[in-house]
Parts: C-alpha cells; structure tokens; sequence
C-alpha cells in the first residue's frame, strides 16, 4: 500500500527532501490546483499562502506557488503569518483555499504544509482523497496550461488585518493592566500577540521574539515552557502565555509557575460558556490524549466530553458534525466557534481565559478551581521504520500486560505521530507509581523493535 501524502496534520518533514523536494511540492500545489478547478465558478480559484518563520520557508512557498500558478490558481503571499490568520483571512476574503507553509512545533530544518478549505478549516478527508489521487496521476502535468501562469500577488496587509479582526473581536476586553509574559518562540505570532494585548490595556513582556530562520520552537514556546515559567515568577506577572512556531496552539502558565496545558483551559472555558447558554448539547470534544480527570470534572458539572482521534481536525469534524461549542487538546489546540470559523486559535484561547482573569478579579492558578489532572507521561521515541503496531508482537505483549495488570487504575495509549518519525507513549493512572511501572515495559520493548 503506497505511503500516504497526508498525515495528520498535513505534510510535514524535512524540508527539501521527499515530499518537501521542490518537483513534489510543485506537483502538490498542480494537484491542488486541479481539485480546485474541477468545481464550477465563474472565475478562477484563489489561493491565500502564509508561512511561519523557518528558513527554508520562502523556497517551499516558491515551489508552492509555481505549481498553483501553472494549474491555474490566482495566489496571494501573506509573507510570515500565523496558521490561524490564514484561517481567518481564507473565510473573510472568499479564498478558495489557504495554504500554509510550516511544521508548526518541528524543529527549524523541517517545514510542512497545510491546506484549509474555503471556510477557514483544516481539509476533510475526502477532500485530501481528491488531491492524493490527482498528485499520483500520471497525466496530472498534461493538463497544465502554461497559458494560465502569473505572478503571485503580495498581501501586504495580510497581519494588519488579522489584528485588526482580533482587535473588533475583542473590543469588550478590558485586561486593566494585567502583566502578561508571552513566549513566541520565534515564531509567526512575533510581535503580534504583544501589539494585540497592548491594545486590550495588558502590560505586556514579550520573549523569544527575534526570529532569524533557525531559531524557531528552539529551548522556547509551547514545547519548552521551562524559561516562561522562570520568567512569569521572576516577573511577578499574572500570567505567562506560550505559543508554538504557527500559533494555532497555546500553553498557560499561572502566577506560580506552573504550566496549564489545553486541558486546563477546557476546565475554565466549559462551565463558563455553560453558564452563558454557549455550550451546545453541554458536550465538550476532547481527544484520547484528554486527560481522564478532566472527564471526571466535566461530568461534575452536568458536562459531557466526547473523545475523538489525535489532532485537530477529527476535533473540528466532531464539532461541525454535531454543533458543538467547545474542543481542544492537552497540547494547547482549543477551538470555539467565531461567525462560523471553526479553527484552532493559540492567542484567540489565551485572550478567553484572561478575559476571565480581568473579569473576575481571580489568579491565573485559579481559572479551573477544582480541576487536578492525574499524573501523566508521554514518551516519545524515535522509530527508524512505522510497522504497525498489530505486528509489533513483543510491544503488542506488553501493552496487553500493563492494561491487564492496571485495569481501571491506569490508561494506556500507543500511537505513531502523525508529522515525525516517532512513536508516542501515553500512560495515565490515579497514582505516579502507576505510571512508572507501566510505562517502562512498554518503553523498553518499543525501543527494541522499532526504535531508531
């Protein structure tokens, strides 16, 4: 079976090679021109493109843009935009599709591209099927028309908007010089969220916001929030708000010090927009990396959550699917609904639960009052090959030992990551002990058959 072109979070990998390679990459945005005119209208299709701030970043939007160009697709460069403001401006301005050049929380030599759909949302999956199935045939360059090739258009005031957008959004907030540190981790939200808040009324400390093309997600942001958290407490803030390379997720951290992940956030968010009438079917949608205390919390509350698959997009399908009001991730995706765009929003999450802060008089460490997540670990591991995991016999033996051994005292899940090369381990109990014993065999026996 040929390896698919998607994972779970677009493609994603190291930039310049296989399916990054400027010829696949050129192929990609031809097929992704071809599904595009496949749909009747009167005009031709338009693309919005925007990129975090990697270095290979022009020359994977220049590949991008050539196969686009050639298949007939007017583009439009917003330069170095968070994911979520591609998102918003895709639905605003009628784009046909957005397109955006990143690897989100990889590191600086790989890059990535995701593809949202005219609404603002990540691609469904039969719509990734069409351009999949367009990519691999073999006639896909003899319906280029040479004819059709222009230039891409700059959009200059691609990130002025977006904080315009966000500053009409939030024209209610009064964050009454709340001090907030943000980390930007050299990303595309640099300079952004500090402009945003500032306008909101916070006093804001702003770090790891000079990005040079290497130094993307590197010892900062969301997947490193130990020199946020140093700094919230030297500071004496309020709070500290952590974002990745591409912006569409965040991570909290309160007065203390400590990190308050997406699951956090739901627990603040859901009674809240309970109380409004803003929580349709009381239904929450989660992951199976939610953490099960937050289940519990919920239910506490009158709260259903309801699991789905890892990544945002079965997130979104559920919440589209269903009408609910409320989704996220531990990682820090959490996604509302605003005038119908339905996409995951690190700075739009963050200025939710500050709002609560201003609003309520109350500390950072105490916007889920009552919420303690269990203890949890993720392992991750890097594989030199995805076997299935059906077909990983001793690694197989040895989750079936642990879930028998901790029946209804520990949770288990195993699963390769859609974007890197790795296998992750999650293990969840009542008790750290739990954790630990689980875990390890699982761990060890991975390594042996998988492991890198």
């Amino acid at each position: 079976m040929p390896e698919r072109l998607f994972g779970t979070d677009g493609i994603r990998g190291p930039a310049g090679v296989g399916k990054l390679a400027p010829p696949a990459l050129a192929r990609l945005g031809l097929a992704v021109a071809r599904t595009l005119r496949a749909c009747p209208r009167d005009r031709p299709p338009r693309a919005l493109l925007g990129r975090d701030t990697r270095l290979s970043g022009p020359s994977v939007t220049a590949a991008m843009t050539a196969g686009l160009l050639t298949g007939g697709v007017a583009v439009d460069d917003g330069g170095v935009l968070p994911t979520p403001a591609v998102a918003l401006l895709t639905r605003r301005r009628a784009y046909d599709v957005g397109v955006v050049i990143s690897a989100s929380h990889n590191p600086w030599p790989d890059n990535g591209v995701k593809l949202l759909g005219a609404g603002g949302a990540k691609l469904s999956d039969e719509a990734e099927a069409a351009i999949e199935s367009a990519y691999a045939d073999p006639a896909l360059e003899a319906a280029a028309d040479p004819r059709d090739v222009a230039r891409p258009r700059p959009l200059d005031d691609a990130r002025d908007a977006y904080e315009r957008a966000l500053a009409t959004e939030f024209r209610d907030v009064r964050l009454r010089r709340l001090h907030v540190v943000i980390d930007a981790a050299h990303g595309a939200q640099s300079g952004i969220a500090r402009r945003v808040l500032r306008r909101l009324g916070a006093r804001v400390t702003e770090l790891h916001a000079a990005p040079d093309g290497r130094n993307i997600n590197e010892s900062c942001g969301a997947m490193h929030t130990r020199p946020l958290r140093r700094a919230v407490k030297q500071l004496g803030a309020a709070v500290g708000i952590a974002f990745d390379g591409d912006a569409d997720r965040v991570q909290l951290v309160d007065e203390k010090g400590r990190l308050r992940d997406g699951d956090v956030i739901l627990a603040a968010l859901a009674p809240r927009l309970l109380a409004r009438r803003r929580l349709p079917g009381r239904t929450v949608v989660g992951t199976l990396m939610t953490n099960a205390a937050l289940e519990a919390h919920l239910a506490a509350e009158g709260i259903r959550l309801v699991r789905t698959p890892v990544g945002d997009r079965h997130i979104v399908a559920a919440m589209t699917e269903h009408g609910y009001g409320l989704g996220g991730e531990p990682s820090g995706h959490v996604l509302v609904p605003r005038r119908g765009l339905l996409t995951g929003d690190g700075l739009v999450a963050a200025v939710a639960c500050l709002r609560i802060l201003a609003n309520e008089r109350i500390r950072a460490s105490e916007l889920a009052a009552g919420y303690r997540a269990w203890p949890l670990e993720i392992v991750s591991l890097r594989v030199a090959r995805k076997t299935p995991l059906s077909r990983l016999k001793r690694s197989s033996a040895a989750v079936r030992e642990a879930e028998e051994c901790f029946a209804g005292k520990a949770r288990i899940v195993v699963r390769y990551s859609g974007t890197e090369p790795k296998v992750r381990v999650m293990v969840e109990a009542r008790r750290r002990r739990d954790v630990d014993a689980a875990m390890a065999p699982i761990v060890a026996a991975l390594r042996a058959e998988v492991g890198a």
